[in-house]
C-alpha cells in the first residue's frame, strides 16, 4: 500500500535524499553514518505535526487564507525541531527543506471527499500561489521550527490526524526496550483477536523456531506457547526464550496488531537474525506491505532478496560513496543471481570473479568462456572444474559507478570489465575510490591486459580495465550504434545466440581469459598465493 509517493530531504541532520516513486515496501541500504536512520526518523517526526500556524506562510499563500477566512478550512502546519535535528547543528544559516508527495488515492480512500473539498476552496480564492501543488512543501526557520511554506489540499486535520495516528517506528534500540517488558502482559496488551494471534504463532513457527506449533491461555491469563519436543507438548513462556527471539516476538506482535498503523518504519529488521530467519522476516514484511507502507533501514546486502518480491512492490534505494547520495537500484528478478554486492559475493566465494556492467555482458561473457574452455581444454570434467571456479557478475548497468562500494576488499579477488565509452569516467571513479575518507575497496584503472593481470595477481588493488569497443554488442555487430540501440532489441537473447554462432572469441577477451584463467600448460592465475607469477 503506498500513501507516501515521494519524499525529498535537505539538511535534516546529515540527510540529503530524494526518494521517488516510493513502493509498498522501501528498503535503505547503505555503510554506516550515511543517514538511513535518520530518514526514518524525519517520517517518524511527522507523527508530531501541528496545525493551525500561519506566521510563515509566503506572502500570496497568506492572502489565500485571509480570503478565505481563518477557520481550519486551509489551515498552516509546523514541527518544532531541536538544534540536532540541524546538519551540524547551524539552524541560522542551514535551512532544512522538506517537499512529500502522497498517494491522491489512497488518502481519498481513508478520508472520502476531504481532498475534494480543499481543492474547491483553493480554486474559489482570486489570489494565486504558483507553487501551491499537492505537495506539502516545508522549510525551518530561525527559531527552530519546520513549518509549511505554502498551503496544500493535504493539509487538513482528518488527514494530519491520519499520519499523527498511522506511524509504527521500531529503532534499532527497540530490543533494550522489549528487554524490559513484561512478555505475557506485553501479548495480553495488544488483544489480539484469534485470527491475529494465530497469524503471531505462525510468524514465530517459520521465524523463530518451528517446534513452536500452537498456544493457550493458561488459569492465571498468561498466554503460554507449546512446543514440539520428542513428539511431546512442552508448554514453554515467552520470557523463557532468548533476548533477541522476545524482541522479535514483540516486534512482530506491534506490527499485526497496530491496525491503525498504515506506515511502518524499523531500523536493521536482521538485528540477531539467522540467514533462514532473516528471509522468513523478508517474506513477512512482503506480506504485511500489502495493507501497510513499509520503510526499512538495513546495512545487510544479504537481506536483500528480489526472488521473494514482486518488481512493481519494492523500491530499493542504495547509498551512493560516490555522489553522497540515495539512488534507486532496480532490482530484476530475472537477474537477482548475478546482481553484484547483493546475493553472489557475500554468500559463496569463487576464485575468479569478473564484474561487467549489465546483464547482456554477463552472458555474452558466459557464452565466451564456455567457448574458451572448450578450445583450449580436451577434457570435459576439467573444463567443468575450471568454469565452477569462475563467478560472472553484473554491476547493475548505469550503477556500475555506485555498487562497486559493495565489491569486498582483498583478499577477495575480482575484476571489473567495463564498456570503452566509459573510459574516462572509470578512471575518474577508481580516483575517487581510492582516496582515504571512503571506506572500500580500492580499484586501479588499468591500459592494457598485461597490466590487469599484474594488478590481480598483487591482490592489493581490484584492477578496472575497459573493453577496446564501446559496448560489447560492437564485437557481435560491427556496425551496432552503442549510443542509439535499435527499438525493441532483445540484447539477452539476440546476443547470446550470436555469440555462440561465432567460431572466433575477440582475440582481447581470449588474452583477457588467458591471463586470468590460463590454458593448458600455463599457470594460472587462479593458483595458490605463494606461487610466483609468470
Amino acid at each position: 500500500m503506498i500513501i507516501f509517493r515521494n519524499i525529498e530531504i535537505e539538511n535534516y541532520r546529515n540527510v540529503k535524499a530524494k526518494l521517488t516513486d516510493l513502493k509498498d515496501l522501501n528498503i535503505l541500504i547503505g555503510p554506516n553514518n550515511c543517514g538511513k536512520t535518520n530518514i526514518l526518523e524525519f517520517i517518524y517526526s511527522l507523527s508530531k505535526l501541528d496545525l493551525g500556524n500561519f506566521d510563515y506562510l509566503c506572502p500570496n499563500c497568506r492572502k489565500i487564507v485571509e480570503e478565505v477566512g481563518e477557520d481550519g478550512k486551509i489551515p498552516g502546519i509546523s514541527i518544532s525541531l531541536n538544534s540536532d535535528d540541524f546538519y551540524m547543528k547551524d539552524y541560522r544559516r542551514r535551512k532544512i527543506t522538506v517537499t512529500i508527495s502522497f498517494d491522491e488515492g489512497q488518502i481519498d480512500k481513508f478520508v472520502p471527499g476531504v481532498l475534494k473539498k480543499q481543492k474547491e476552496i483553493l480554486d474559489k480564492t482570486t489570489t494565486t500561489c504558483q507553487d501551491i501543488k499537492n505537495d506539502i512543501i516545508m522549510e525551518s526557520s530561525e527559531n527552530r521550527l519546520l513549518f509549511g511554506k505554502h498551503l496544500s489540499p493535504f493539509i487538513h486535520e482528518e488527514i494530519i490526524e491520519l499520519l499523527r495516528k498511522s506511524i509504527l517506528y521500531c529503532p534499532e534500540g527497540r530490543l533494550q526496550s522489549y528487554k524490559d517488558k513484561n512478555f505475557e502482559e506485553f501479548i495480553r496488551e495488544r488483544q489480539f483477536s484469534g485470527s491475529d494471534f494465530r497469524k503471531l504463532i505462525e510468524s514465530i513457527e517459520d521465524l523463530v523456531d518451528p517446534k513452536i506449533h500452537d498456544y493457550k491461555i493458561d488459569y492465571e491469563n498468561l498466554v503460554r506457547l507449546i512446543r514440539k519436543m520428542e513428539d511431546e507438548d512442552i508448554v514453554v513462556s515467552i520470557k523463557e526464550q532468548g533476548s533477541g527471539i522476545r524482541s522479535l516476538i514483540c516486534l512482530v506482535a506491534d506490527i499485526i496488531s497496530r491496525k491503525d498503523a498504515k506506515i511502518i518504519l524499523i531500523d536493521e529488521p536482521e538485528l540477531g537474525l539467522n540467514p533462514f530467519a532473516k528471509q522468513s522476516f523478508l517474506k513477512f514484511l512482503v506480506d504485511e506491505a500489502k495493507e501497510k507502507q513499509i520503510f526499512i533501514a538495513t546495512q545487510d546486502p544479504t537481506f536483500l532478496n528480489p526472488n521473494l518480491w514482486k518488481k512493481d512492490a519494492v523500491a530499493v534505494y542504495f547509498y551512493s560513496l560516490i555522489d553522497k547520495k540515495f539512488v534507486k537500484i532496480d532490482l530484476d528478478q530475472k537477474d537477482y543471481s548475478t546482481f553484484c554486492g547483493f546475493l553472489p559475493h557475500t554468500t559463496s566465494l569463487k576464485e575468479v570473479h569478473l564484474y561487467l556492467e549489465g546483464t547482456s555482458d554477463v552472458y555474452v561473457f558466459q557464452i565466451w568462456l564456455e567457448k574458451y574452455l572448450r578450445q583450449k581444454y580436451s577434457n570435459a570434467w576439467e573444463r567443468r572444474d575450471i568454469l565452477n571456479k569462475v563467478g560472472i557478475y553484473q554491476l547493475g548497468g548505469s550503477n556500475w559507478k555506485h555498487l562497486l562500494y559493495t565489491i569486498p576488499k582483498p583478499p577477495y579477488k575480482c575484476i571489473i570489465v567495463l564498456d570503452g565509452d566509459k573510459r574516462e569516467e572509470a578512471r575518474e571513479i577508481c580516483e575517487k575510490y581510492n582516496k582515504s575518507e571512503i571506506n572500500a575497496s580500492k580499484f586501479r584503472f588499468c591500459q592494457s591486459i598485461n597490466e590487469v593481470a599484474r594488478v590481480y595477481y598483487e591482490n592489493k588493488e581490484h584492477p578496472v580495465y575497459c573493453l577496446k569497443e564501446d559496448c560489447i554488442e560492437k564485437y557481435l555487430f560491427p556496425d551496432f550504434d552503442c549510443k542509439n540501440p535499435p527499438k525493441n532489441f532483445n540484447k539477452k537473447v539476440k546476443d547470446a545466440q550470436e555469440a555462440e554462432k561465432k567460431d572466433k572469441i575477440p582475440s582481447e577477451i581470449e588474452e583477457l581469459f588467458k591471463n586470468t584463467i590460463g590454458e593448458p600448460g600455463v599457470k594460472r592465475l587462479i593458483v595458490p598465493m605463494n606461487l610466483q607469477f609468470q
